[in-house]
């Protein structure tokens, strides 16, 4: 997979702080939509868990729901454990094509600025789809838009990593619309705040798509 994972290289420090502090830290407007989307849930799984920025949140603002975080980086995991050693069990280091490690299914599943790095991300929505119960939760930093008949994707290349933009009519009709079992409702709410404005998109706006079962 072509795919530069920068913060496999991050200093201590750069983990210690990664999505925890500044204009994209815990109380980002996108973060605290996902914790009103958890409302009725019994229980969440958190694809790219990260140090557990999210974990922490819903441990304050939801503390009955039990709570499961996997994550690919393996220095995330180790920090996110070290962080909270009496929930250290909650964390595990794997990828998002390996969620059959865990038992069980959840609630909710919750996907947060992770697709926007993976070069097809059809089998990565289904895989997750699979292990919620009432719904799945994805977050985007780059919405998908329309593209040209001809694009299917736009790939930027920045430093360190590369991120794609997808066709918003093949994401919903060819994608939400087509998983299985079929949602029983897409619900979109746009607006919930940019990214980084150092970043070149900086000024586009996160999305969140709740996809009901």
């Amino acid at each position: 997979m072509k795919l530069k994972e920068a913060w496999r290289r991050f200093t201590p420090e750069q983990v210690q702080n990664f999505l925890r502090v500044g204009h994209e830290g815990r109380e980002h407007p996108s973060r605290l939509k996902t914790i009103d989307l958890l409302a009725e849930m019994t229980s969440v799984l958190d694809v790219g868990c990260g140090t557990g920025v999210m974990f922490e949140l819903i441990r304050e603002r939801r503390p009955d729901i039990d709570y499961r975080g996997i994550d690919v980086t393996a220095q995330f995991v180790a920090t996110a454990r070290a962080r909270f050693p009496a929930d250290a069990h909650r964390f595990t280091e794997g990828s998002l094509f390996e969620l059959d490690r865990l038992a069980g299914t959840f609630d909710a599943v919750l996907c947060r600025h992770i697709l926007e790095h993976l070069p097809h991300w059809a089998p990565a929505v289904q895989h997750m789809y699979a292990r919620a119960r009432r719904k799945l939760v994805i977050i985007f930093y780059l919405p998908p838009r329309p593209l040209t008949l001809r694009r299917k994707r736009d790939e930027r290349f920045e430093r360190g990593f590369y991120t794609h933009t997808y066709d918003l009519g093949r994401f919903v009709d060819h994608l939400l619309n087509a998983l299985t079992p079929a949602p029983t409702e897409v619900r979109i709410h746009p607006r919930q705040g940019t990214s980084d404005p150092r970043f070149p998109w900086g000024d586009r706006e996160n999305i969140v798509y709740e996809v009901v079962r």
